[in-house]
């Protein structure tokens, strides 16, 4: 029963390793794979020692011991195969550019003058974006605006709400 105890342990220990270098150990025992690597290897460990050391504290012999701690181990390796490779090709959104905000509204800052520019503040994606604001017209600080144009990556043309 103390070496299951101890596959189990061992294994976790390398699960707690594989996520903080996990990378690196792949390139380094060349796991590149998608249904393979070091996390599913960690994971076979340890499910393996603690099933096997659970069915050995049962008295259900030595085969049966071994053939539980194999299919609990191949079945949470397969597990964690599948949920890295799902986070691993998971969509991700687009970087937000200044570039992409036109249309957006927003709300003054620093008031804008008629041949100056003012700050504003934009919701993008959840983020609040600061940039400097040119527009037509003088606006108070505080009014809503909307974004019409790009004048730079750091500057944009509003209009009043």
């Amino acid at each position: 029963m103390t070496i299951y105890l101890v596959l189990g342990i061992a294994g976790l220990a390398f699960l707690l390793v594989s996520l903080l270098a996990g990378e690196f150990l792949d390139g380094v025992l060349h796991l590149d794979t998608d249904w393979f690597s070091s996390a599913a290897v960690a994971a076979f460990v340890s499910a393996f020692g603690f099933c096997a050391s659970l069915a050995q504290s049962a008295d259900v012999g030595t085969p049966a011991t071994l053939g539980l701690g194999a299919v609990a181990g191949v079945a949470f390796a397969a597990l964690t195969a599948w949920l890295t490779r799902m986070l691993k090709n998971s969509a991700t959104d687009q970087t937000p550019r200044t570039a992409d905000i036109v249309g957006y509204d927003g709300v003054v800052v620093s008031s804008i003058p008629e041949a100056g520019f003012g700050v504003v503040n934009i919701s993008v994606g959840g983020h609040l974006t600061r940039l400097n604001a040119r527009a037509t017209e003088t606006i108070e600080s505080g009014a809503a605006v909307t974004v019409v144009g790009v004048l730079s990556p750091t500057a944009v043309s509003v209009a009043r709400l």
